[in-house]
């Protein structure tokens, strides 16, 4: 009897009498102190948990606070770079304004370099510097230079682009091949009225600029060929109404937009003595020297593939 544990219930009718052994009183008691382990394990998990989610949660909030810091230094960046910006813009009205012009005494030979160089380096910078037109249809309705500001009676200011009159969403055009450096709206393009802005950088030294978009179909560090649709024409920033603001830069001067928007072909020699800002003669050999490295890759592959 020493093995058994025995049970007696006791109703009405009688009672009965049940015997437990010894081994199944052990697997009980067994079961309850694993439950109980069990328990006091996934408070312990639970604890462990609780104290990674509030690791979790103070990294998720130091990120967030250097996201804050970062976009802090970017607009501080922007607004530095559009300080200097403003500075070599009223540096060169300034020039305007005395008649001073650089490049004015262009060498007749550099100028003929220019003139001499072959049809397909002339194609080249075709592809590479801004010409053409940004929009279907032309129409100015504010040139570049000095003007009355028309939301401003009374305030004369230099405008450095030049306005075009379109219909809301009218498709926008990149003038050149280039990499897209801006595509929104920041704080520091805000106060100066762009609105929604786009900025192409087409490489030696040049950049076109579209302001008051509506839309942009391409974003920052994507590549774009000479007439693909870029943006949609709209009213945003400072404007009296639909248009684009559209200029060209020259490592930071602003450039005659028309003067680069009548260039073609036929034209080609005419930029040069309406535009003197621009080092013509450099951007030539820049040509000529990339022309030399096209024709040298295609005349190694065609070489490669008559080996093969």
């Amino acid at each position: 009897m020493r093995d058994k544990t025995i049970i007696t219930i006791t109703t009405i009718s009688g009672s009965k009498s049940y015997t437990i052994d010894q081994v199944f009183k052990k697997f009980i008691k067994y079961i309850l102190l694993g439950i109980f382990a069990l328990f006091v394990l996934s408070l312990f998990v639970i604890y462990f948990l609780f104290g990674e989610k509030k690791e979790y949660d103070s990294l998720k909030q130091d990120y967030h606070n250097l996201l804050i810091q970062n976009s802090d230094l970017e607009i501080s960046i922007a607004e530095k770079k559009n300080e200097l910006s403003d500075i070599t813009e009223k540096i060169s009205d300034i020039e305007v304004m005395i008649g001073v012009r650089p490049q004015e005494n262009m060498a007749r030979n550099e100028r003929l370099d220019i003139a001499k160089i072959s049809a397909s380096e002339r194609m080249l910078m075709f592809r590479n510097i801004p010409n053409g037109r940004p929009l279907d249809k032309i129409y100015v309705t504010s040139k570049y230079g000095w003007r009355t500001n028309p939301l401003k009676p009374g305030k004369r200011e230099f405008h450095p682009g030049i306005d075009l009159r379109a219909r809301m969403n009218t498709p926008v055009y990149a003038t050149a091949d280039g990499i897209v450096q801006k595509s929104r709206t920041s704080k520091a393009w805000r106060r100066k009225g762009y609105g929604t802005l786009l900025v192409i950088d087409h490489g030696m030294g040049f950049e076109t600029l579209f302001g008051h978009l509506n839309s942009i179909k391409v974003k920052a560090g994507e590549f774009v060929k000479k007439g693909d649709i870029v943006a949609h024409t709209g009213n945003t920033g400072y404007s009296s109404g639909p248009h684009l603001h559209y200029e060209v830069r020259y490592i930071n001067m602003t450039l005659e937009p028309k003067h680069f928007m009548d260039w073609n072909l036929q034209s080609y020699e005419e930029i040069f003595e309406k535009e003197k800002k621009v080092r013509w003669e450099s951007l030539a050999k820049g040509i000529k020297w990339q022309w030399t490295l096209l024709e040298q890759r295609s005349s190694q592959k065609e070489q490669n593939l008559t080996e093969q």
